[in-house]
């Protein structure tokens, strides 16, 4: 058996507040978390474009503006881990086997550079000039064309694939 979507949020607004407020007549009291509050809104807005209420594009400017309010959250939490990384790890050395369901370490990561090497500094403009040719002997063959050089030797073609996706760009005020 089904329930309507209309009794759902019914019964998700008397889980999400205490119907009485022990402080007189203050506003309800919340007992909500916030990830059901964003897991409720998500439900809200695709049932709204589903029944007809909001369009696609509205619903999507509304979805990206709250996946950039996430972000800056999401950022900040990291910032903070982060600066206090130190002190993680000691707490966390407390608990070997692990806290809270999460094994928590501070782990590094070496990166390599050869930008300093004129040998490889060398190998990456042979590698830019290459992809340069391969673009332009794939342009050549879709305007009907061959993949050959002025030697006639065959330039071999980069493999394609195409992905798409929505794109947000901020616009000027």
């Amino acid at each position: 058996m089904t329930r309507s979507k209309d009794l759902f949020m019914q019964d998700r607004e008397s889980d999400l507040f205490d119907t009485e407020n022990p402080f007189f007549n203050e506003p309800k009291i919340s007992k909500v978390n916030p990830f059901d509050i964003l897991a409720d809104t998500f439900t809200s807005q695709m049932g709204d474009y589903e029944d007809g209420n909001v369009d696609a594009l509205e619903t999507a400017i509304k979805m990206r503006q709250e996946y950039e309010r996430l972000e800056i959250q999401m950022n900040l939490r990291k910032t903070w881990m982060d600066e206090n990384k130190e002190s993680i790890e000691n707490e966390s050395s407390k608990y070997p086997e692990g806290y809270k369901g999460y094994k928590v370490t501070v782990q590094s990561k070496t990166t390599l550079s050869f930008k300093n090497i004129p040998d490889w500094i060398e190998l990456e403009k042979q590698k830019k000039d290459f992809e340069a040719k391969s673009k332009l002997a794939l342009q050549m063959v879709n305007k009907g064309g061959l993949n050959v050089d002025a030697d006639g030797a065959e330039i071999p073609l980069p493999e394609v694939s195409i992905t798409s996706f929505v794109k947000f760009d901020k616009l000027k005020k």
